[in-house]
């Protein structure tokens, strides 16, 4: 053999093992996203903490309630936009509970809820993810990430970046 022979079948042995990574890769990743899906097609255990500290699980919600699950930052631009939507709107909002969810420290939650007037609204609750389980639980890579789950935990829509009250009371609606 010579050497141009050996370079080209290095070359193309090379190719053929990083396409086949990448297969593999992307097989790993479309699994995680079909068994991410199916965990959250109806309301899964959780376990945050609240704002003073107390751990805060799926039992703790009330019942018989649609569920909205907003995970944000405080510093969000868009976030802040649909804490200020959520609360413009949350007369229309009967029969729901929005759970607020960061992984900042539970000062700067504190902080947004009381500047967005959300701090001890009733069915509005906000939660620390210390150990950061909400976005690999519940796929959440965006910040906005909401979930609309309806009064028997099914979920019936999954949004990634800002939402609009008007939106949310659709989907609630349908």
């Amino acid at each position: 053999m010579n050497k141009k022979s050996i370079i080209k079948r290095t070359i193309l042995l090379l190719v053929l093992c990083f396409l086949g990574f990448m297969g593999y890769k992307m097989y790993k990743k479309m699994s995680h996203k079909k068994q991410v899906a199916q965990q959250i097609a109806m309301l899964p255990a959780f376990s945050f903490t609240d704002l003073e500290g107390n751990t805060f699980t799926n039992s703790n919600l009330k019942k018989n309630l649609a569920t909205i699950f907003v995970y944000f930052n405080s510093e969000c631009d868009y976030c802040l936009h649909e804490a200020q939507s959520i609360r413009e709107n949350l007369l229309q909002f009967d029969g729901v509970q929005f759970v607020f969810v960061s992984i900042e420290p539970i000062e700067n939650i504190k902080k947004f809820a009381q500047e967005q007037q959300l701090l001890d609204v009733e069915n509005v609750i906000f939660l620390q993810d210390k150990v950061h389980n909400f976005a690999k639980d519940f796929d959440a890579n965006n910040i906005p990430y909401s979930l609309i789950y309806n009064k028997q935990g099914t979920l019936l829509a999954r949004h990634k970046g800002q939402i609009k009250a008007e939106t949310i009371l659709r989907v609630l609606a349908e």
